[in-house]
């Protein structure tokens, strides 16, 4: 008898704060389960809990691991929809460290110490002694190990149970509560987990890709046929122009005029980024390999080859000094290990820069050009640069100072806008002064200039939604939303021949177009991505939407083959297998391509603040 009543404890407790942690996402961030899918939601709770308390050997530490475990599942998810429309997901392991590094103390609070402590709790807290005890922590152990590998077929029977849209994991999340969603979430990872390509399969894809190959493979890169020239490449932390959310009220664009008229010049042009609110190392990845990502995990926190031939290192074949400025800490984001994989030759971060010009924990955007500018001038390296900075300023929280006040009243009810708004106003200044120098100084070199993603605007979107611009139920099937949710402003002037018009370009396109710009027939690996029949594609977690020639704007998710999504879907198979080999695999398409083996010896990274 006692026994049966000790069994009620982890029952009880685990309806206890199913219903607080229901209760609290409701309240807190407008977040609700639907109510039918409830039952079986908490009965996996349910049995996760059973299998927990019977390895325990005091109650405490397991209703204390158990309140943690729920508050990770439906209140962290919950958050993480509020603020960036995605609950918790298997690949936000891969963030944890930039996540913490990001938010300080506040991170180590929200997600380092509770994950510790609950490691703590589960292994401190073991009885091993006892059958049925043994039996607890077995099925603990083997039945994450046999569902593994049986995924598949799980995967396939939770996604006709529960459903699956992977293009809209808000909607998957409340159609399955905290539990239901992770578990089948972490079977869908451990199904699509693929080896690495074979040689034959590489070999297919490319000549899908290229359906008539060179014999013997491509040649070695020729001498550019223009004047080796300067590059400036500027990544701009969040950068957007607001005018189109009405509720702001505002008259006019807060960007400064400067470059709304170099913007109109060329034809408001407009970058496609794979990430949205956040993630600026997946655009970075796009843009300096010529590969598209349609993940939520970043690219460069996970395993990448080393001497990728990417941007960086094909210009120091050319006999460029590649150059990267980021005043951020070496280590978000990975970028120091992945920077130096890419071939750069340089890498300066916060340590090397002086901390003159500061609005909370940012270095401004004018005194970061500056600074970079003075660096490398005082190097006295006589090759061309290319200099490639990702600024900091601007990113959320938005923050404003005494030297960079609120110069913007707005209507909108959105305080994240509200500031949002004036920071634009200085960051377009302060990019516009540095693109001024470079017209002055260095009137031939090539200049690239675009934001990396949307901002965060409020909790669930309310930003856009306020404004009917992004959010909303339907807004995931409708092509022309999505299309505005990864469109960011784009400004390539080509020296003395001006701002260049065009059009949509997906940011995995840029490689190739620099390199075309330059006079450098692309022999590296970004133009096996082109895009087929002349269409413009972005894909994105689930789905990929795109432009067609008469630039109509089309969708494909959910199987979809109707054309053009059957070309589609070819093109990005070959595409995803194709970067599979080159970036973490065997790389025989770097064997198939004798031009793309050689990199530059000597390659260094300066992070002295590390």
């Amino acid at each position: 008898m006692m026994a049966r009543s000790r069994c009620l404890v982890p029952l009880l407790s685990t309806v206890l704060f199913y219903a607080l942690a229901c209760a609290g996402q409701a309240l807190l961030f407008d977040i609700a389960i639907v109510p039918r899918r409830m039952p079986a939601d908490l009965a996996l709770l349910a049995a996760v809990s059973l299998l927990l308390f019977a390895v325990a050997r005091r109650l405490w530490p397991f209703l204390l691991l158990q309140a943690l475990l729920v508050a990770m599942l439906y209140l962290g998810s919950a958050a993480k929809i509020a603020l960036a429309g995605r609950p918790l997901m298997p690949e936000d392991i891969y963030s944890l460290e930039a996540f913490i590094r990001l938010m300080g103390p506040l991170g180590w609070l929200l997600a380092g110490l509770p994950l510790i402590l609950m490691a703590l709790l589960l292994i401190c807290n073991l009885r091993l002694a006892g059958r049925y005890r043994q039996a607890a922590l077995s099925a603990l152990v083997m039945l994450p190990i046999g569902a593994g590998a049986g995924a598949s077929p799980l995967i396939g029977w939770m996604d006709a149970l529960w459903g699956d849209k992977p293009w809209d994991q808000r909607e998957n999340y409340v159609w399955r509560g905290g539990t239901v969603h992770m578990v089948q979430e972490l079977l869908r990872a451990a199904a699509v987990s693929q080896p690495a390509p074979s040689r034959d399969a590489v070999a297919a894809a490319l000549h899908r890709r290229q359906p008539a190959p060179m014999p013997g493979g491509l040649p070695v890169m020729p001498p550019p046929v223009t004047p080796l020239r300067n590059v400036h490449v500027v990544l701009e932390e969040s950068f957007w122009d607001p005018a189109p959310l009405s509720a702001t009220g505002l008259e006019h664009s807060p960007l400064d005029p400067r470059f709304l008229a170099l913007w109109d010049a060329a034809g408001r042009s407009t970058a496609l980024s794979p990430a949205f609110g956040g993630q600026t190392a997946n655009a970075e990845f796009e843009v300096l390999c010529g590969f598209p990502l349609a993940q939520g995990a970043v690219r460069f926190e996970q395993p990448l080859n080393d001497d990728l031939p990417c941007l960086p290192r094909l210009l120091a074949r050319y006999g460029y000094r590649s150059v990267a400025s980021h005043p951020n800490t070496p280590g978000f984001w990975n970028r120091a290990a992945s920077y130096d994989r890419l071939g750069f030759e340089t890498f300066w971060s916060i340590g090397d820069f002086i901390q003159d010009d500061m609005t909370s924990i940012f270095l401004s955007d004018a005194s970061l050009h500056r600074q970079v500018r003075e660096k490398i001038a005082a190097s006295h390296d006589s090759r061309p640069v290319f200099d490639y900075t990702v600024t900091y300023y601007g990113h959320w929280l938005y923050d404003l100072d005494e030297k960079r006040p609120q110069v913007f009243e707005t209507a909108t009810g959105i305080d994240d806008l509200h500031r949002y708004v004036s920071v634009m106003h200085w960051k377009s200044r302060d990019m516009m002064d540095a693109i001024a120098h470079w017209q002055r100084t260095d009137p031939d070199s090539l200049i690239v200039v675009f934001g990396d993603h949307l901002p965060l605007l409020g909790r669930n979107l309310a930003g856009y939604a306020e404004s009917g611009f992004l959010g909303g139920a339907g807004d995931g099937e409708d092509a022309k939303a999505q299309m505005r949710g990864a469109e960011t402003p784009l400004l390539i002037i080509d020296g003395r021949n001006g701002p260049m018009q065009l059009g949509r370009v997906p940011m995995y396109r840029l490689p190739e177009l620099v390199l075309g710009l330059l006079g450098m027939p692309d022999a590296g690996i970004h133009g096996l991505a082109a895009a087929p029949d002349g269409l413009v594609l972005r894909p994105l977690p689930g789905k990929v939407v795109g432009t067609d020639r008469e630039g109509h704007d089309f969708l494909c998710q959910g199987g979809n083959v109707a054309a053009p999504c059957d070309r589609v879907a070819a093109w990005k198979a070959d595409i995803d297998l194709l970067a599979r080999d080159i970036f973490s695999g065997d790389g025989h398409v770097l064997d198939q391509h004798d031009r793309l083996r050689p990199h530059p010896p000597g390659v260094h990274i300066s992070a002295l603040s590390e």
